[in-house]
């Protein structure tokens, strides 16, 4: 007897395959995105940190960012079944963009863990608790640190207190235009 086969949704139908097999989008490069897959992994990154980092439900989560829960977990691979609800998995493999600085300068990177992000995050926390105190031992657990890229590059972190003040007087800052007269 022959088996009938699903009809495949209209944004299953839009994924880019190879050899017939289709590739969801938190496998992708950031590069072949288009740049409404790029804000659905964005706002679909927005929703997993509010579920992990502030307890809400994943439902209300997906609401809060304007983004369908369904759509969210079919495009990250993020979540699990656990007793009928929808559960964040502790870690990810979803693709991010993210800034670093090293050998004295801005870089961008695109890592593949959220570990990996988490560790980057910390980094920045820690180079703007620099910034705000002039003490060079919050960059201290960061000395010798390195994480690959998506392309097996290593990376090291920027911890020289002379570079970083550097990298940051080369940045824009915004301006502040005064309306009133003193």
């Amino acid at each position: 007897m022959p088996r009938k086969r699903k009809r495949r949704s209209a944004s299953k139908r839009r994924r880019r395959t190879v050899a017939g097999h289709i590739i969801p989008i938190w496998e992708l490069p950031d590069r072949q995105l288009t740049p409404e897959q790029r804000l659905l992994r964005r706002k679909s990154l927005e929703v997993i940190s509010l579920v992990r980092r502030e307890r809400v439900s994943p439902r209300k989560a997906a609401r809060q960012v304007g983004v369908d829960l369904q759509t969210v977990i079919t495009n990250t691979n993020a979540f699990r079944k656990v007793h009928g609800r929808w559960v964040v998995k502790k870690y990810d493999r979803i693709q991010r963009v993210l800034v670093i600085y090293e050998r004295g300068r801005t870089i961008i990177v695109e890592v593949t863990h959220s570990r990996t992000g988490s560790v980057v995050g910390e980094y920045h926390n820690a180079v703007k608790e620099f910034l705000d105190t002039g003490k060079s031992l919050f960059l201290k657990k960061f000395r010798n640190r390195r994480f690959k890229d998506i392309h097996g590059k290593f990376h090291r972190f920027e911890t020289r207190p002379q570079a970083i003040l550097k990298i940051k007087m080369k940045e824009p800052r915004s301006e502040f235009f005064e309306i009133y007269r003193r």
